[in-house]
């Protein structure tokens, strides 16, 4: 009984060291953070479901309004906010490569989609894959205007402007990826599934971001039993397909254990869908909050509806107040010491850069909640060049500002 007493002691010792052993990480660097608590860390909030991880970093944001930075503890690994545009500078841009790394790790996955996804590969495949998406996208005209006037004529009196607009992506994604005659049920199938979010769908996600290991060794994937047979057929008379095939992205599958079309088709499913869920989700969202904000605001609406400056800083406020991210986020690929201060982080400490909080922080932006175009009508829109970051900063700064082009098409027709 009593070695049985000293080895439960002793499990239950090494445990609370292993969840507790970062718990200081942040106090001893004199950064301020809140009280973590065994198994949670500070981020106990959100593990329980009462916050998500943009009101968590908000709410960080918030609470040490004079602090360029502040600790948090992610279940048991430091994570660092960093609030000060100039901080976000030096760490987005001029020591870059210090922070290129998001720390997702799945480039070994299962999943065609994360594993050809731009937003989780690291290095040169990162390279390539912009280069490629960059190119097909560029390559790629959408003149969708026909096919546009369809889907909204007759549509008056009250609608559901997010299903509306829906629809009009699904016209958009259908005509630059695939063709005009192809079947749009592809399309809507890996918008519904990307925008599934069941309780089986969140843990993968949580497990896919916070122990991406796991995802890998597991075998999950976001959209199950894809590419499907019918999805072959559709992504083989695709223009992607075609520009896939003539594109740099071909020293990507130089390890592929499949040769061929099977393996051009997955890819090919694997970019179609990066742009469904890096593309599709946050366009859809930002138009649903643009059409808000000039429903609201009716004198802004008839400014916009005539003068095209006006609308492109109607867009540039909307984008403040809604940014397609809230939050961005990057890994430390090595030790680092923050300039001109103590601050020293270890390898792989994530960084994350609240996006929305500096947005709407007052410091950068006079009436920072109210809802003004007027201040990106020129000169400068803010006091800092690093407080406007819808489409983030520095040398992987998102594709995503190739689709505001779209954005005008929308509104004006």
């Amino acid at each position: 009984m009593l070695n049985l007493f000293i080895i439960i002691v002793l499990i239950v010792a090494l445990t609370f060291d292993y969840v507790t052993k970062f718990f200081s990480y942040w106090y001893v660097r004199l950064i301020p953070n809140n009280t973590p608590i065994p198994f949670f860390g500070t981020d106990y909030y959100r593990v329980l479901g009462i916050r998500s991880n943009t009101e968590e970093v908000n709410a960080l944001y918030a609470q040490y309004p004079k602090e360029k930075f502040v600790g948090a503890i992610k279940s048991r690994i430091p994570d660092l906010v960093v609030k000060d545009p100039d901080a976000v500078k030096t760490i987005l841009s001029t020591d870059f490569a210090d922070f290129c790394r998001r720390g997702h790790s799945l480039d070994k996955s299962r999943d065609v989609c994360m594993r050809n996804n731009l937003f989780y590969a690291e290095g040169e495949t990162w390279t390539l894959l912009h280069n490629s998406v960059e190119s097909i996208f560029n390559d790629m005209k959408y003149d969708f205007e026909e096919s546009l006037h369809d889907r909204l004529s007759g549509t008056n009196g009250d609608t559901n402007v997010q299903q509306l607009l829906s629809k009009v992506l699904d016209c958009f994604f259908k005509v630059i990826l695939l063709d005009g005659r192809s079947d749009e049920t592809l399309i809507t199938y890996v918008r519904t599934a990307a925008q599934r979010r069941t309780f089986m769908e969140k843990l993968k996600t949580y497990l896919k971001h916070v122990f991406p290991s796991l995802f890998v060794l597991f075998g999950m994937t976001t959209i199950p039993g894809e590419p499907s047979s019918k999805t072959k057929r559709e992504l083989e008379k695709s223009k992607i397909l075609n520009k896939i095939r003539n594109s740099n992205i071909y020293p990507l599958r130089s390890n592929d254990k499949h040769k061929g079309s099977s393996s051009d088709i997955e890819f090919a499913f694997g970019i179609l869908a990066t742009f469904i869920t890096e593309g599709y989700i946050p366009c859809l969202n930002l138009l649903t909050a643009l059409f808000y904000d000039l429903a609201t605001n009716p004198e802004t609406q008839g400014k916009a509806r005539s003068n095209d400056e006006y609308l492109n800083a109607a867009i540039k406020e909307t984008l403040r107040l809604h940014p397609p991210y809230s939050v961005i986020s990057r890994q430390c690929v090595k030790m680092y010491h923050y300039p001109d201060s103590k601050l020293v982080m270890d390898k792989n400490v994530t960084v994350n850069v609240p996006v929305e909080s500096i947005h709407r922080d007052e410091k950068y932006y006079k009436n920072a909640e109210t809802y003004n175009p007027e201040r990106f009508l020129g000169g400068e829109n803010s006091s800092h060049s690093f407080a406007y970051l819808p489409f983030g900063a520095g040398p992987r700064k998102c594709l995503g500002k190739l689709f505001l082009p779209l954005f005008r098409d929308v509104v004006c027709l």
